[in-house]
């Protein structure tokens, strides 16, 4: 059974939380209605071009970088789940073998939907309020996860910017702005709305 949010499409999602982006502005004597046009911009792939310097460092406060709660995150889909022996090669060029055991999870986002391919081997997702560290290349279209004895349900939701690997943990390993991580996520994902 699959929990997708849209039978037959797969989930990529920008998520800004509503809740997070008024509290972050209240910090600043702002209401959501005085920076809804930048908020907005941020809705659309290409509307961060549409801003300049002190709009984009509202907007930065506004999301939680480097400011208050963090209020973006990046959700992708675990489309399959293989179980594999110690030695088993990951991704493309094989930069990572399992030492143990594991399943392993495929997960439906990659660098064309702008994930930065530098951080290979360096990141954690969390599926199912668990954190997993992801192994392998990061592919054009997918990322894998180490699940260890786990197996979540297929379509099971994968978020990446989380509490437990926050937006400024992809900068640091990535050596990009958190601002420039966000700008880089393509059209294809879906940018929506939360509490």
């Amino acid at each position: 059974m699959s929990n997708r949010a849209q039978t037959g499409k797969l989930r990529r999602e920008l998520r800004f939380s509503k809740s997070a982006i008024e509290a972050n502005l209240r910090e600043l004597g702002k209401e959501l209605s005085q920076v809804r046009p930048l908020v907005d911009a941020f809705m659309d792939s290409d509307g961060l071009l549409t801003l300049y310097g002190s709009e984009l460092l509202l907007l930065e406060k506004a999301l939680g970088i480097g400011f208050g709660e963090p209020a973006v995150q990046l959700v992708g889909e675990l489309v399959s789940v293989k179980s594999v022996p110690p030695g088993t090669g990951i991704s493309y060029g094989y930069l990572a073998k399992t030492e143990q055991p594991t399943n392993l999870g495929l997960v439906a986002i990659g660098f064309s939907d702008g994930i930065p391919r530098v951080a290979t081997n360096q990141v954690s997702v969390v599926i199912d309020n668990k954190s997993f560290r992801s192994i392998g290349r990061i592919a054009m279209d997918q990322l894998v996860v180490d699940l260890q004895d786990l197996v979540p349900e297929l379509g099971a939701e994968v978020e990446l910017f989380t509490h437990h690997f926050p937006l400024s943990e992809w900068s640091r390993v990535t050596g990009f702005t958190q601002l420039e991580i966000l700008g880089r996520i393509t059209a294809r994902v879906e940018r929506t709305w939360a509490e």
